[in-house]
């Protein structure tokens, strides 16, 4: 697989604007090192610039888009008990189809 890779810039901020106990996250992702300077004007906790720092972004094969920095949410104890409440029925939705209930059978038990 042909990967392109090029520089940018990543603008960060935190969810906390007030004291800067929160998370920081990529606000903005710039192709320019200017245009970074100027986004992260004041953007910051408690009004100051955004910290910037340079990351190698990557364009993989035909795609139209590039893909870098991101943030993935970590799940709360109440999103992993209904993660697994999920997995649960969606085991068993696999394992009906498999005995070979029709949709409309399933249907007819979920209600």
């Amino acid at each position: 697989m042909t990967q392109e890779t090029k520089t940018a810039w990543v603008v960060e901020s935190n969810t906390d604007l007030t004291e800067g106990r929160g998370t920081p996250y990529p606000k903005y992702v710039c192709e320019t090192e200017a245009t970074a300077r100027r986004l992260a004007k004041n953007g910051y906790v408690q009004g100051s610039n955004c910290p910037i720092r340079t990351t190698e972004l990557i364009k993989v094969k035909g795609d139209w888009c590039w893909f870098g920095p991101v943030v993935v949410q970590t799940p709360t104890s109440a999103d992993l008990a209904e993660q697994l409440r999920l997995d649960t029925a969606n085991k068993a939705l696999a394992r009906a189809k498999e005995l070979g209930l029709t949709e409309e059978e399933i249907k007819a038990l979920r209600s």
